[in-house]
């Protein structure tokens, strides 16, 4: 992530309690709770998340074989922190999928993989979110943090499809089969409560 932008993120939350330490991508993998905050309190999880997905290359079920470079770009991880309804990323099982797509991704491949997702048995319904929509949401969600909102433009966030689908034992191998197309850069995993969205704006 840009230096400035961690910097902002770290002063966001400067007044907020030290998260717990170790490795907090690990134990929000492993117990589900790490990343389960109330509104007021996300964004210390968030920093706290975020430095650990930009050390690590963001939490990934699976990803495209190579990538090119990109241009500054908020970590797709950052997203799953928006409704902390549900437990993200998720293990084996989800309800929820948010396939992030590459920067440098082409029209012909976003209607590749829009049009494997509509044929793809394992998904009940697909929602794709813009740059700009994917900018609103994360404006709302930082809403009393100025510097942040000013630091992030809709060219820094990737699009996305979210997914909502059919069994939750059906993620893993949706995961394998999507993260193969060109242009997927990452595939992340919620279980939510039943009536609840994963990227639902807070």
């Amino acid at each position: 992530m840009d230096q400035n932008l961690r910097l902002l993120f770290d002063r966001a939350v400067a007044d907020e309690p030290e998260p717990p330490t170790g490795d907090l991508a690990g134990q929000a993998m492993a117990t589900g709770t790490s990343l389960r905050r109330r509104r007021h309190r996300l964004a210390a999880a968030g920093v706290a998340g975020l430095a650990t997905i930009a050390a690590l290359g963001v939490v990934n079920v699976a990803t495209s074989p190579q990538r090119s470079a990109s241009p500054a770009r908020v970590p797709a991880g950052f997203a799953m922190l928006v409704n902390p309804a549900c437990e993200s990323p998720a293990g084996g099982t989800a309800t929820d999928v948010s396939i992030f797509l590459a920067m440098d991704i082409t029209d012909q491949q976003t209607s590749a993989v829009n049009q494997a997702l509509e044929a793809d048995p394992a998904v009940r319904t697909i929602m794709f979110e813009s740059r700009e929509q994917a900018l609103a949401k994360y404006q709302k969600q930082f809403e009393d943090a100025p510097q942040l909102v000013a630091a992030v433009q809709a060219s820094m966030l990737p699009e996305s499809f979210r997914l909502k689908l059919a069994g939750r034992s059906q993620y893993p191998s949706l995961a394998a089969r999507v993260g193969r197309m060109p242009g997927v850069d990452e595939i992340l995993g919620s279980e939510c409560p039943r009536g609840t969205n994963a990227w639902a704006a807070r």
